[in-house]
Parts: structure tokens; C-alpha cells; sequence
């Protein structure tokens, strides 16, 4: 199914428009409102973490149920993607909430999870825009950053899913503005509601679900897998 979906040059990059019907959409957006879970606020969003909390010290996810509404969703997305490994199902969702003009730095998901995401966008749009590493230098001894070498516009309902190199050799992120602008380096203008377009308003909040596999895991009695 994936291989119908690959977008630009960078490999192991894929958009799957229209992933969830209008009314599934509504559905998620509704669970997301009437949820008790605490919201967490950083640097330019909010969030929640649903299937327990990734320990970075401990190389972990200390694990904590899935919601049933997400369920469903996380099984048919390794279903369909087969993502997060053969045979494997999810066991993580990091759930982003971005008024516009938020977003996110251009950053890494790291070697505690297994190299695939799936991220499901809703209610409004965004783009995400990857970024090669660069190796640290004398004179940027932290590294750099590059111009983007594909930037994927995040409809709703749409699927992004990348791996492989797309995982290893980038870094993913999506500018604090309020229009994205539409240059070169999109890959996917056929998801425009115009192609031709030169800019994308973002609208309004937008919710994104990060769906991943933490290869490592600890339970409540402390069985770590």
C-alpha cells in the first residue's frame, strides 16, 4: 500500500491523503476534547502522551494503557503501513495541539524507537519540512542546518509516514508561522486545495497524532520487555 504513496525524491517518504472519513475526524477531534488527560505546555505547543511516558534516562516507555477511541487506529495503521515493523503494532501516541503561527523545531525521534512514524493530522493543515544533519564542524561545533530537502503540506485527515533514510538522515520540524510558504521543496501540491499556490493559511488549531513503536518497555510491575 505505501509504495502508492511516495512522495519526492528523499526515500522512505510517504502521504496518504483522506487516511480518516470527515466523521472519524470529528470523532478523534471530540474524543481529544472530553478527555481528562492533562495537557503539557512547551516551547510553541501543547501535548499529551498517550501509552505511558518515554524515560530517557531509563531507555524506556514506562508503559500506561492506550485509550480504546485510539485503538482501532493504531491497528489499522500497522495494518495498512506496516511501520513500526513486521507483525509489530504501536505503542506510543504523542498527541500536538498548534494554534497558528506554533510549531516545532526541526529535531530527531531518536534511537529508543523503532525507525518509522505515522502522523495523523487533523482539523487543520501544516507543513513539515525535513532537513539533512549536518556533521558538527569547528566552526559549528553543534552542527547546522540546512535548507529543506522536501517539505511535505499536512492536510486533514492525511497519513505521513517515513522511515529508513527519511528517519536516520533528517531532521523534521514545522515552522512557527501562520502562512506556510509553498516553494520548491514541496512535494506533494497535488494535496493542495490549489496546487499552483504560493502560500497555505494554517487556519485553526491543528491536532497532529505521532505514532510510534518504543522498542524498549516497562510496566506497572516492572517487567521491562
Amino acid at each position: 500500500m505505501l509504495e502508492a504513496h511516495r512522495v519526492g525524491r528523499l526515500p522512505d517518504l510517504f502521504y496518504i491523503p483522506d487516511f480518516v472519513s470527515i466523521d472519524d475526524e470529528t470523532r478523534l477531534v471530540n474524543a481529544i476534547g472530553s478527555s481528562k488527560a492533562p495537557w503539557i505546555q512547551v516551547s510553541g505547543r501543547r501535548l499529551r502522551n498517550y501509552g505511558g511516558t518515554v524515560h530517557e534516562k531509563l531507555g524506556c516507555l514506562l508503559q500506561s494503557p492506550v485509550p480504546n477511541w485510539l485503538q482501532p487506529l493504531l491497528q489499522r495503521m500497522a495494518q495498512e503501513t506496516g511501520a513500526f515493523g513486521p507483525g509489530e503494532e504501536a505503542n506510543h501516541v504523542l498527541l500536538n495541539a498548534y494554534r497558528p503561527g506554533e510549531g516545532i523545531m526541526p529535531h530527531q525521534d531518536g534511537p529508543l524507537y523503532h525507525p518509522g512514524v505515522c502522523i495523523l493530522s487533523l482539523a487543520a493543515p501544516a507543513v513539515m519540512r525535513f532537513t539533512r544533519k549536518r556533521s558538527a564542524t569547528d566552526n559549528e561545533p553543534t552542527g547546522g542546518r540546512e535548507s529543506p530537502v522536501a517539505s511535505v503540506v499536512l492536510m486533514p485527515r492525511s497519513l505521513l509516514v517515513f522511515c529508513g533514510d527519511a528517519y536516520h538522515s533528517c531532521l523534521h520540524g514545522i515552522d512557527e508561522v501562520e502562512t506556510e510558504v509553498l516553494d520548491d521543496t514541496v512535494v506533494n501540491r497535488d494535496a493542495l486545495p490549489h496546487p499552483g499556490g504560493k502560500s497555505l493559511q494554517r487556519g485553526g488549531e491543528r491536532f497532529s497524532l505521532t505514532v510510534r513503536r518504543v522498542l524498549r518497555t516497562k510496566n506497572i510491575l516492572g517487567l521491562r520487555k
